[in-house]
Parts: structure tokens; C-alpha cells; sequence
């Protein structure tokens, strides 16, 4: 059968990876991810364009000739080769406003890659919930039919009562309505890794998450994550390319200025010389400085407001983290209070409680695993959030 998946797998064109530990998923999605291929390229494209633009304007040659009337009147001929220039500093700023926007642009891709990065880090998290989930409903599907099957031999017999019988047909629909139900979201999310890997199937079967680091206080953890925060990183450059470009346009109020050679020849006689020229600023960049000035002041408010924000959803995420591990502890309390299937089983078969009082008893039961479990991913989907920073 192993064989079989193999050649269907070469023959569909998708590779097999066996991932069981999130390190494997995340570098396999970093090197063939397409969306990520789509960014760095995007990327480098834009970094490129960036650094277009930051020379003199091309020199402009011209050439005239003029035939004169009568042709006693000789021709004239005119060439002339000019380059223009700004004022020297805008040169300087505009290459300085470039290499703001080159960080930034690799910024944004690391945002954009953090970001998917944690979308498939949330998922593979949620996988391993899926193969807790359906480690634990294979054993209850498993303990209900021995039950069934023992209560079925018992009205076989005679010896039975029909609402408890269907009590308990009641309970083995239920959880093996929860294991179907947990196996197609085991697929589904099989197919989204299929997208994140660009192609490669992937199989996460483990149960174990990963070690839960050293959590120190919000205060710490905030100043940790605003430090490598991508995001913020880019309202930082765009503050820079904001005051550079700020700078440029003061320069290009500045008067330009051009040179060149100029020769001139009629009726046999040739001039030549050199050609200057001055720009005067009256009202080409009227208004520039203003409207920099005031993108500014956006860049700053736009980066202390993403500050404000940021701290706001981190400090819900670090809250989430401590509920979601006191109530781990609280329901792990609980559950080792409870009696366990084994003991319900016996007590049901030497009659100590009925049939609804099982019921009762072993849903009460499900209900806390399955919390536990719960609040055990909650905990790990936090601590994630909180440390998107180092993906």
C-alpha cells in the first residue's frame, strides 16, 4: 500500500515529505513556498527600481542646418552638446532616500514571509491537536463498542433494558461522529500544507508539541518583540525616506544648472565655445517641501500608533498565554480526580451505578480530556503569536 501512495504521488508530480517536527515544515515551506518566491521576486524588483534614477539626466546633443536664401547667403550650421544638473546635494539625498527604501522594501518582505510563516506554524500546531483529538476518540470509539457489544449479548440474552441499550448507542454514534469529524479536518489540513510546501505532501503525525520556552514578564517579552517587530522596522524607514526626500526637494528648490559646447559655422567662418545655463526656481516646486513635511508628520503618528497597537494585541496574546496555562493545570487537577474509563466500566458492569449514571459520568469525563486538550493548544498558539518574531 506504502508503494502504491509512492507512485501515485511521482505520477501526480507532488514530492512526499515526512515532517514530523515543525523546524522540517518550516524550512520546507521557506524553500519552496510560491507565494514566498513570489515576494523575494517582487522584492528584487522593487529594490532594482529603486535604484534607478539616481544619475544626471542624459546629455542632450543637437545639430542644426540652415540653407540660405540666395544661395549666395551660404548655409548655417549649428551643434551643441549640453548636460543639465541639479544642485550638487540633491545627488546625495536621493541616493540616501534609495537605500531607505531598499531596507524597507526587505522589511516588508520579512513581514510578509513572518506572517505566512506563522499561518503555517498555527496550522501544523493545530494538526498535532488533531492527532491528540484522534489518538483519544479511537479509544473511546474502541471502549463504547465493547460496550455495545457486551450490552447487545445482554438483551440477546433477555437481560437488558431497551433505554439503556440506546443510551449507549447514543454515546457510540457521538464519538464516532467526533472521529469522522476530526479525520476530514486531519485531511483538509493536509491539503493546505500541500499549498504551503509548494506541492509536497506532507505527513505530521507526532502528538508532541514543542518545549515551552522560558516566558519572562510582558514587560521584557514586549521590548523583545518591538525590537525585531518587522512592521514597525518599516514605519521607521518610511520616517527616513520621508526626511531624506524632505531634504531632496529643499535642494531641488535650488537653482539647476547645465554646460556644454556650442560651435556655429556660416558663410566660411566657424564659432565655437561653451554653454552655460542656470534654472531659477519660481514655481515648478512650489508647495513639495510643504507636502513632505506633512508626510512626516503621517510617518511618525502612523509609527506611534502601530507601537500602541502592537503592545495592545501582544499583551491579549501574553494574557491568553496565562489563562490558557492555569486552566491547564486547573483541568489537569481535575482530571486525575475523575475516574477513569476502566473504573466506570467496572462499577457499571457489577451494577454500583446505572446505565445513565455512566452516561452522565463518561461525558463528564470526555468533556474535561477534551477541554485539556484545548487549553493545550490554546497555550501553544500564544506562545506563537508572541514569538513570531523569531520565525
Amino acid at each position: 500500500m506504502r508503494t502504491l501512495t509512492y507512485t501515485l504521488l511521482l505520477i501526480l508530480g507532488f514530492n512526499y515529505a515526512e515532517a514530523q517536527n515543525l523546524d522540517s515544515v518550516l524550512n520546507l515551506t521557506r524553500a519552496k513556498n510560491r507565494t514566498l518566491k513570489v515576494h523575494q521576486t517582487e522584492t528584487e524588483a522593487s529594490k532594482m527600481a529603486f535604484r534607478t534614477g539616481l544619475n544626471p539626466e542624459n546629455p542632450t546633443a543637437e545639430y542644426e542646418i540652415l540653407f540660405g536664401t540666395p544661395a549666395t547667403a551660404g548655409n548655417q550650421q549649428d551643434f551643441a552638446i549640453t548636460q543639465r544638473f541639479e544642485f550638487p546635494s540633491s545627488y546625495t539625498y536621493r541616493k540616501q532616500a534609495s537605500n531607505e527604501k531598499v531596507k524597507q522594501a526587505d522589511f516588508i518582505a520579512k513581514a510578509k514571509g513572518q506572517e505566512l510563516l506563522l499561518n503555517v506554524k498555527l496550522d501544523w500546531l493545530q494538526w498535532v491537536y488533531l492527532n491528540r483529538l484522534n489518538s483519544t476518540y479511537d479509544e473511546r470509539v474502541k471502549s463504547v463498542e465493547k460496550l455495545h457489544a457486551a450490552y447487545q449479548k445482554k438483551m440477546g440474552a433477555g437481560d437488558g433494558n431497551i433505554l439503556d441499550f440506546n443510551k449507549i448507542k447514543l454515546l457510540l454514534l457521538e464519538t464516532k461522529t467526533q472521529l469522522k469529524r476530526n479525520e476530514q479536518q486531519r485531511e483538509q489540513l493536509k491539503q493546505k500544507f500541500v499549498a504551503y510546501t509548494g506541492g509536497s505532501v506532507v505527513a505530521v503525525n507526532t502528538k508532541l508539541y514543542p518545549s515551552i520556552p522560558s516566558v519572562p514578564s510582558f514587560e521584557i517579552l514586549d521590548s523583545l518583540i518591538e525590537a525585531s517587530d518587522p512592521l514597525l522596522k518599516i514605519y521607521e524607514a518610511q520616517q527616513a525616506i520621508v526626511a531624506k526626500e524632505t531634504a531632496l526637494y529643499k535642494a531641488l528648490t535650488l537653482p539647476g544648472f547645465e554646460a556644454g559646447y556650442h560651435s556655429q559655422s556660416i558663410l566660411g567662418q566657424k564659432y565655437q565655445g561653451i554653454h552655460v545655463g542656470l534654472s531659477i526656481p519660481l514655481w515648478e516646486k512650489k508647495n513639495t517641501v510643504k507636502q513632505k513635511k506633512l508626510e512626516q508628520l503621517v510617518a511618525e503618528n502612523r509609527m506611534t500608533d502601530h507601537r500602541l497597537e502592537h503592545m495592545q494585541e501582544n499583551k491579549v496574546y501574553y494574557q491568553q498565554y496565562e489563562e490558557a496555562t492555569y486552566l491547564l493545570g486547573e483541568y489537569k487537577s481535575l482530571l486525575d480526580q475523575l475516574k477513569s474509563e476502566p473504573l466506570l466500566e467496572k462499577a457499571l458492569q457489577f451494577g454500583e451505578i446505572s446505565v445513565i449514571q455512566y452516561y452522565n459520568e463518561i461525558l463528564s469525563l470526555y468533556k474535561t480530556r477534551d477541554a485539556y486538550l484545548e487549553y493545550g493548544l490554546q497555550q501553544q498558539q500564544a506562545i506563537a503569536r508572541l514569538y513570531r518574531f523569531t520565525l
